[in-house]
């Protein structure tokens, strides 16, 4: 499978140090020369909270799972995780693009959920 996640991050051609995109120079070393990179394929994960106070936006669920994962290329990415139920740190995801809420204007949202990988 090759989920590509909409998540660009620049590689320094430097010291190789992964940053997010709006940084002009390496936070590591100074360099200003880049390869942007995609997060892609599988990805674990790093860390989670359940929200029991969600947004407005997301008045029709009482609680859900959030999570920063991370990709086989070690970008890191954060969103809701698809289920709260056996959780671990570690376990292995993937990503699925679809609806996750409507905003308070009724427009319908989309992003990366992540799912567990059977």
């Amino acid at each position: 499978m090759n989920n590509k996640v909409k998540t660009e991050w620049k590689k320094c051609d430097n010291c190789g140090f992964l940053q997010h995109k709006s940084h002009l120079r390496c936070l590591n070393c100074k360099n200003d020369k880049f390869t942007l990179m995609e997060a892609s394929g599988e990805c674990k994960l790093i860390t989670f909270t359940i929200l029991y106070a969600p947004p407005a936006e997301f008045r029709d669920k009482p609680s859900y799972a959030l999570g920063v994962v991370q990709f086989e290329n070690g970008i890191k990415a954060i969103g809701q995780v698809s289920t709260q139920e056996n959780l671990l740190i570690g376990m292995k995801l993937k990503p699925v693009y679809r609806k996750i809420c409507e905003n308070l204007d009724g427009k319908e949202v989309n992003a990366y959920v992540f799912e567990p990988t059977l």
